[in-house]
């Protein structure tokens, strides 16, 4: 195997493009701690002299020296900000909060804990805080004239007007009224400047026919989730949640008690709460779920007594319920608009949301159709079988146990807990006869698809987009990095295999 020596034990990387080809930047730290900065193509850019690194976007790291000293440096290795010049350095959008060392008596340090305490109360500093823009460079600095204040965006108060910065120090907002906070999303496009009486948004893309800013409620939010069609924001203490749609430009309030939002595989929106789970239709309001549902239309309530009745509701309108029927007790996503229920003394069955049963064959057990449109059932005490979404048996013999593991690929067991890999048609790709099932064994990296088994303690990388051919194999229990390499805990691997030392 081909070896890259670089004397690693920490790895981290950033991505960027060169041409047509992805190019990594990474940190690698020897056996005394210290860190370097590589590239993919075996560059060593800096010399090994980094107590601690932290990315920061594309620009490249925030670092410290062996002195405990903190500087920024570039993808290129470049200095951006001298090590040193700045006692502290704190990455806000594509800025930076800023703080230089000040010699203090004793006396002095009860009064400097409360002003430390103050700045993070989104509280207006006068002395020792500095703006800097991605190049280093003093944007603005607390002073007799000038007060910062640290929120997610930085906000000045200076000539009796308050500026609120974004990207590399672009004002969002300049005007008279008092800016109480600042809540951006993933330093990315949508932002809230809250003020005393109200808060205001902001959708800044670039374009300025997508760009737009409107008023919302009174009150100090947070973001949950964004995505190409619109935002969540929320305010947990008021319980105010509110949905802002960006191509009609449009703001839904409801009032409701959440904590955390999500796109489920559908982007269905899940509100959550504890041990409370809402689906969401934007503009609508909130429908508490406790078992299957297929979209913020389409699912089931479960009642309280195991065997119902249970209700059944299909593109917002009810289809009955079902009786002498039990449901999952948890919430469930379903990729079919059909799921199993355990029907009284008789065992487990499909329906559909038309109320109705879709086979006639009964299981002892059934789990939803995954993605694939396939089903794992136990139709008898054989073991376990592959089916489709016609009710059809896929595999010709019964498995101790079976899983499926993503993409169109299946784990199944012997009784002795060696497995094989089974495909969507049920076909046999791999004999049972591997040990031990990695917890990702399926991996997409640059748009290319990789399987990984263990066998005996050794390792297996095979590629799916080339007739499963063995790339190569290793002692150990290997792990892959979404960066894009492997690790066994003590040796380092990129996807071809080659060691990195």
């Amino acid at each position: 195997m081909k070896k890259i020596f670089v004397g690693l034990i920490t790895l981290l990387l950033l991505v960027g493009c060169s041409q047509n080809q992805k190019l990594n930047y990474f940190m690698l730290t020897n056996d005394k701690e210290l860190s370097a900065l590589y590239n993919s193509e075996g560059e060593q850019i800096t010399e090994y002299q980094y107590q601690s690194f932290e990315r920061v976007g594309n620009l490249g790291y925030i670092v410290t020296n062996s002195q405990k000293q903190v500087g920024l440096i570039s993808l290129d290795g470049d200095e951006m900000i001298p090590m040193g010049e700045y006692e502290t350095l704190e990455s806000v959008d594509q800025m930076f909060f800023a703080t230089k060392k000040e010699e203090k008596k004793k006396d002095d340090q009860k009064q400097d804990n409360q002003k430390q305490e103050e700045t993070s109360q989104n509280q207006l500093v006068k002395d020792n805080l500095y703006v800097l823009n991605s190049e280093g460079e003093i944007l603005y600095q607390a002073n007799d004239k000038t007060s910062i204040m640290k929120t997610d965006l930085p906000v000045i108060y200076q000539d009796k007007e308050y500026i609120v910065l974004y990207r590399n120090g672009e004002e969002l907002y300049r005007g008279k009224d008092a800016v109480t906070y600042v809540s951006q999303y993933q330093n990315g496009k949508s932002m809230v400047v809250g003020f005393k009486d109200k808060n205001h948004f902001y959708y800044v893309t670039g374009h300025k026919d997508k760009d737009f800013d409107l008023e919302v409620e009174k009150g100090t939010y947070t973001f949950l989730l964004q995505n190409d069609a619109g935002c969540i924001i929320n305010d947990e203490k008021l319980k105010s949640m509110i949905y802002i749609d960006f191509q009609n430009q449009k703001v839904y309030q409801n009032n409701i008690a959440i904590k955390d939002a999500y796109f489920d595989n559908k982007d269905n929106i899940i509100l959550t709460s504890d041990d409370k789970t809402y689906l969401y239709s934007i503009g609508g309001v909130p429908t508490l779920i406790n078992t299957y549902y297929y979209d913020t239309q389409t699912y089931l309530i479960r009642e309280e007594k195991v065997y119902g009745p249970h209700y059944i509701y299909k593109d917002g309108k009810s289809k009955g319920t079902l009786e002498n029927c039990q449901l999952y007790p948890n919430v469930q996503e379903l990729n079919f608009e059909m799921y199993p229920v355990y029907v009284q003394e008789k065992g487990y069955v499909y329906y559909n949301f038309d109320n109705k049963q879709v086979f006639d064959q009964t299981y002892l057990e059934a789990n939803p159709f995954d993605a694939c449109g396939r089903a794992i059932v136990k139709i008898d005490d054989q073991g376990y079988s592959l089916i489709d979404d016609k009710g059809e048996k896929l595999t010709e013999k019964a498995y101790y146990r079976m899983e499926y593991i993503g993409s169109s690929y299946y784990a199944v067991y012997n009784e002795n807990g060696m497995y094989g890999i089974i495909d969507i048609t049920g076909e046999e790709v791999f004999p049972v006869e591997y040990t031990s099932l990695p917890e990702t064994p399926l991996i997409e990296y640059n748009d290319e698809n990789y399987l990984l088994l263990n066998k005996n303690g050794r390792s297996y990388v095979y590629s799916i987009d080339d007739d499963m051919e063995e790339l190569f194999s290793i002692e150990g229990d290997l792990t892959f990095h979404n960066e894009g390499y492997f690790s066994d805990g003590y040796h380092y691997y990129t996807i071809e295999g080659e060691s990195i030392e």
